[in-house]
């Protein structure tokens, strides 16, 4: 019997060891990793990770400050780019609400879903984590569509991207927008990424109205304004259907500026010839333009201005133009 009482006393204390031991905090992951974007853009790369926190929120912050640290690594930059920073989270039966504030929105298609899958694939890891869902400056992130993309896992992203980057396309756009001095359109290059499901004349509005990438060029289009539809006639004809904000006049730029930055650029495409401009579908109020706003317009290569030389390059170029073949003797004939 005493035997007995002895063995169960040894047992009853190491059940109370186990207890206390229980009782106390655990390393969440230990081993993990932190996901990187890569520098040529081609994918997200796993950097291995020891967490130094113990509990989920611990680890949760510290994830998402390596996750915007500048890394030592010629191979992959910061998930989280700069001009965005982490405003706070949430966590609620193990799903993440992370809140961004910032210029996430300037980031293309693709880029953005890099940054997304790192982001998800980092956290996720993280005991007590099963999805996260990203706002963005207090508004749930949408898609190319316009569509919520609510909470994701680590399912959600294929390895490699498989399926995500299959509905990416890509293209060179073509998009016109104000001269410095805001009385003629400029050709800007631009290189896209899109969604399969976004149709080419959408992409080209939307490119518009976040304004362009060339320094000394102006948006043509009034902030804030936003596109409500847009279909192509099997004619040619592109209909656009803008909210009342394209009626704003913007500063320093004509109103034919804005009305051809428009035109000019859809017409690019080669599927579209004319482009009928609507506010609310209706005729829209611009005024001081020369244009019959009731009707389809047509391109207007006129208002284009292709030259883009600076002082020192027109300087130049009539030096090299008028003094060649003469010597300093000689007279360079007048005009």
């Amino acid at each position: 019997m005493r035997l007995f009482k002895r063995v169960l006393s040894v047992c009853l204390i190491f059940v109370l060891m186990l207890g206390v031991t229980g009782c106390g905090k655990t390393n969440t992951l230990s081993n993990g990793k932190i996901y990187y974007v890569r520098t040529d853009k081609a994918g997200i790369n796993a950097v291995d990770y020891n967490f130094e926190s113990v509990d989920t929120d611990g680890a949760i912050t510290e994830a998402l400050t390596e996750l915007a640290k500048d890394i030592d690594d010629i191979d992959v930059i910061n998930t989280i780019p700069s001009g965005v920073e982490v405003k706070n989270w949430e966590l609620n039966n193990k799903s993440l609400d992370l809140y961004l504030v910032g210029d996430y929105e300037s980031l293309d298609t693709y880029t953005e879903i890099l940054v997304r899958a790192a982001i998800v694939k980092t956290l996720v890891q993280i005991k007590g984590v099963n999805s996260v869902s990203i706002f963005v400056n207090d508004s749930p992130l949408t898609d190319s569509n316009g569509e919520a993309i609510g909470a994701m896992s680590a399912d959600t992203f294929i390895e490699d991207f498989g399926q995500e980057t299959d509905s990416l396309l890509h293209t060179d756009l073509t998009l016109y927008f104000a001269s410095a001095d805001g009385v003629s359109t400029v050709p800007e290059t631009r290189e896209v990424y899109y969604s399969r499901n976004v149709s080419l004349e959408k992409l080209v509005i939307d490119q518009l109205l976040k304004g362009p990438e060339t320094d000394g060029l102006l948006s043509a289009i009034p902030t804030g304004t936003k596109l409500n539809s847009i279909t192509v006639s099997e004619n040619g004809v592109c209909i656009v259907n803008f909210d009342g904000a394209i009626e704003t006049v913007v500063t320093g730029v004509t109103e034919n500026v804005t009305v051809y930055s428009i035109v000019n650029s859809l017409t690019e495409l080669d599927n579209i010839k004319q482009v009928q401009i609507l506010v609310n579908g209706e005729t829209p109020h611009i005024s001081n333009v020369d244009i019959d706003m009731s009707k389809a317009i047509s391109r207007n290569e006129d208002i284009i201005n292709e030259l883009k030389l600076n002082f020192d390059d027109e300087q130049e170029y009539l030096e090299e133009d008028y003094s060649e073949g003469y010597t300093e003797d000689e007279e360079v004939p007048a005009e």
